[in-house]
């Protein structure tokens, strides 16, 4: 395992304790929603407010860590997430729950984008895609283990009692950030123009449009796995999400040094092939092996993809831009992921699973064959 400064490990162990405070979440939100007794359109509008706050956050989120420095958009947003979860037990008005899940999503939205900035701040260049890969380890760790004890202890813990370790746990992440981790000077900011930050920056359109195709791929996976394993009879599917995360914390590990080769982009056909077999596996499952080997090389795919697609948007900005890099990789991946939500949802509905598997595996292919406008050129060092 590469040797990182104590910084490194104090924002990854920051990291991991805020993933573990969202990912508590998972399990009781939906669950109290029904309990108060919200119709089904109401819940899906209230969850489906996480796209929203993602889709107007990353590049908002983007810009302030480029200007105000990484350090206070972490903290933003674990006050947010905290404020957010604890005011869910307070209340049962749906616009009141709506706003109080934009604050959760705007949350996850400034720390993930700040801290992956920060990340490739504190990591040497050389070593900057095994840093992030072996950053991503952490919220890997979180999804692992998170929704399966939140779930087995839910009745002693309570819904309430759910909420409030939520926010115990993001007020936890931010003390390690407000005291280990010093402010930036003002003389590595950068502030950018509105057009700026809207726009997305010429040098990373090419990973860009590579993420977002990979974000449907993931996407597939993601949401759709729970209605794959209903449908076919391959329930509990926690089991399969357990494989997928275990996998990809491995197969973080184990790749790590790959993301430091000169051309980072080597490694990002490989992968995506990868995760187009496990999308292929999908399409046929109708066994736990399969499904299980399926969810295997999803992880091993996206979990070298995922920090190589990051890596590659930083190198491609000056260093006074890494909040700009970061917000701009989440922005294509969020998109993909939320657009591909919608296709392969009709797709699914008009066809059935195996050819919106298969349609999935078709696009991650077409991810493959645009690895090629992700190359350019790169600013290290800046």
């Amino acid at each position: 395992m590469p040797a990182f400064s104590r910084r490194y490990w104090t924002v990854w162990a920051a990291t991991l304790v805020f993933f573990g405070a969202f990912y508590t979440l998972i399990v009781p939100l939906p669950l109290y929603l029904d309990q108060i007794g919200l119709p089904d359109w109401q819940i899906g509008l209230i969850l489906g407010a996480f796209g929203i706050a993602s889709l107007l956050g990353r590049p908002l989120a983007g810009a302030l860590s480029d200007s105000l420095g990484s350090k206070p958009v972490i903290l933003f947003g674990t006050a947010s997430l905290l404020v957010g979860a604890l005011g869910v037990s307070q209340t049962v008005w749906p616009p009141a729950l709506f706003g109080l899940r934009i604050l959760q999503t705007a949350g996850y939205v400034a720390f993930t984008t700040a801290s992956t900035a920060l990340i490739a701040q504190l990591a040497p260049v050389a070593r900057r895609g095994a840093a992030i890969a072996l950053f991503g380890a952490a919220a890997n760790v979180a999804i692992t283990l998170t929704p399966a004890i939140v779930s087995a202890g839910l009745d002693l813990l309570t819904l309430r009692g759910a909420f409030w370790l939520c926010g115990g746990l993001a007020l936890a992440a931010g003390l390690l950030v407000w005291t280990a981790i010093p402010n930036e000077p003002s003389s590595s900011r950068r502030r950018l123009a509105m057009w700026e930050v809207l726009t997305p920056p010429a040098p990373l359109r090419g990973p860009m449009l590579t993420t977002a195709l990979f974000g449907i791929a993931f996407g597939a996976f993601y949401s759709f796995l729970p209605l794959l394993a209903e449908r076919r009879g391959l329930e509990p599917v926690g089991l399969a999400y357990t494989v997928y995360g275990g996998s990809i914390i491995v197969a973080r590990l184990l790749t790590a040094n790959l993301l430091d080769r000169p051309d980072r982009t080597a490694v990002l056909a490989p992968s995506l092939l990868i995760a187009t077999s496990g999308l292929l596996g999908f399409a046929f499952a109708d066994n736990w092996t399969l499904l299980l080997v399926s969810a295997a090389l999803m992880a091993a795919g996206s979990g070298v993809a995922h920090p190589a697609l990051i890596a590659l948007c930083v190198d491609r900005l000056p260093d006074n831009e890494r909040g700009r890099a970061t917000a701009s990789f989440y922005l294509a991946f969020d998109l993909g992921i939320g657009m591909g939500n919608w296709l392969l949802g009709s797709v699914l509905g008009s066809f059935g699973l195996l050819w919106m598997y298969l349609l999935a595996a078709a696009i991650s292919l077409v991810g493959v064959g645009s690895t090629g406008l992700a190359r350019g050129k790169v600013l290290r060092g800046m």
